[in-house]
């Protein structure tokens, strides 16, 4: 029941009722407007590892290499080619650095 506030007059005489009536009002009303949201919180343990999902589609096939053809010229490697088993070619380029 909601609070009714007593209609105090001059010369009213105050009770042990009345003011029991007042405290119980005050207590009642003691829940005011929501306040602003507070500080987040620290995190929390780590929960229990999940089941592992299921297994992705297989990717494409990468390029194996079917031949490689190196030239030399007076016994040291010069260049040469690398054949991929989809029968592409890229040419292979030495460098030679002292050392």
């Amino acid at each position: 029941m909601a609070y009714a506030p007593t209609n105090w007059n001059d010369g009213d005489l105050i009770t042990a009722e009345k003011l029991n009536k007042l405290e119980q009002g005050v207590q009642n009303e003691q829940v005011g407007p929501q306040g602003p949201e507070g500080p987040t919180g620290p995190t929390g343990a780590t929960g229990p590892q999940g089941e592992t999902g299921p297994e992705g589609p297989k990717g494409p096939a990468g390029k194996g290499v079917k031949t490689i053809a190196l030239v030399t010229t007076g016994g040291t490697v010069t260049g040469g080619t690398v054949t991929f088993d989809d029968d592409s070619t890229s040419p292979i380029t030495v460098t030679a650095t002292e050392g």
